[in-house]
């Protein structure tokens, strides 16, 4: 049996590294953003006490980096990207430990495996201080995603390094962020592999979002019968942007779609925070009674439509790194061409 446990969003402040000048000086602000964290994390979990519920810290997507926005590939990577374990995760696989709590954050990652290429890293520690969980973000243009390389992570990590999901003592967990929300084959996915907790770091506008954004996360949760833990940034500084293009709003939605929580707007916040009964979740899922989303799911009928999908390319960036994000809009023209000739876009007028 796994006894109900606590998931926090932990709506913290972007400080963007944009305008570091030097490595030393990005990294003194990103561990600056630790330091911060770490007090909220203490706070949150608090001390010791019999029968305690484990508590789950999830922090919003680009919190410790920003995003690179006139940088290269190259210059991103050398200011900004870390190692994932790295000094910098450790202290965080310190504190997990020394609280025996779990830890979900986001990070801009570059790995020695494929030089020249970063990626949008999810990760999750465990209560031991062991990372259990990394998942490259798929669906991206900021970056190399890892179907621009598909071959080769496939090769090296097989499907199961591609769409990770962590087996703990509170649940099986996986990771997605920010605008992956908006496909729902990333969440199907997930589920499938056995999900029933989606953590969703996040940076974006927040209250109502772009393209649907909180209407996706209630679907997202209702339709895969998980539990759905938002935590979006509360702001941003260091980018040249608006300190308040992120928008708060962090929320926590059970399986149902119904919201058990919300942040109601922008600033650093701990309030959205919601106990999580993964056994009662497991009961729903069984119950061929019920409105039970998963058992009425046909999935062999949608086979042959999937299968036939195939229009943006993979293997992108697999002979050579991505330089600058304007590469990324030439592998976005290809897909375009092929969405064309499937008839599901249609040309301009004049447009052959």
């Amino acid at each position: 049996m796994i006894k109900p446990w606590r998931a926090v969003c932990m709506q913290t402040i972007n400080h963007c590294l944009n305008f570091a000048k030097t490595r030393d000086e990005a990294m003194a602000i990103l561990n600056s953003s630790i330091d911060r964290w770490i007090e909220l994390i203490t706070s949150s979990v608090g001390g010791p006490r019999p029968n305690k519920p484990k508590v789950l810290c999830l922090f919003p997507e680009f919190n410790l980096q920003g995003f690179p926005i006139k940088e290269t590939a190259k210059e991103w990577i050398e200011k900004a990207c870390i190692a994932i374990p790295g000094p910098e995760i450790a202290r965080l696989q310190e504190t997990a430990a020394k609280l025996g709590c779990y830890i979900g954050l986001n990070a801009y990652e570059n790995d020695p495996e494929w030089p020249g290429r970063y990626f949008n890293c999810s990760v999750l520690i465990d209560d031991t201080g062991k990372v259990i969980l990394k998942y490259r973000r798929i669906n991206t243009v900021q970056c190399v995603s890892p179907h621009d390389i598909w071959d080769d992570y496939i090769k090296k990590l097989g499907i199961e390094g591609a769409f990770p999901v962590a087996k703990t003592e509170i649940g099986n967990i996986a990771m997605m962020p920010c605008g992956e929300v908006l496909y729902p084959e990333a969440a199907r996915v997930f589920m499938l592999r056995g999900a029933e907790v989606i953590l969703h770091p996040t940076s974006e506008n927040g209250a109502y979002g772009h393209s649907g954004w909180t209407a996706c996360r209630i679907a997202r949760a209702a339709e895969n019968m998980v539990y759905f833990v938002s935590a979006n940034a509360g702001g941003s500084t260091g980018s040249g942007g608006a300190a308040q293009h992120n928008m708060g709003h962090s929320r926590i939605i059970d399986y149902n779609g119904m919201e058990l929580t919300n942040t109601g707007g922008p600033g650093e916040s701990t309030s959205a925070a919601a106990m999580i009964d993964i056994e009662r979740l497991r009961e729903a899922r069984r119950d061929p009674y019920s409105i039970n989303r998963l058992l009425r799911h046909r999935a062999s009928a949608y086979k042959e439509v999937f299968a036939a999908a195939d229009f943006f390319p993979a293997n992108s960036f697999l002979d050579a790194p991505m330089e600058s994000k304007a590469k990324m809009v030439e592998a976005m023209r290809i897909g375009r061409e092929n969405l064309l000739r499937a008839g599901i876009l249609h040309p301009e007028p004049g447009e052959a």
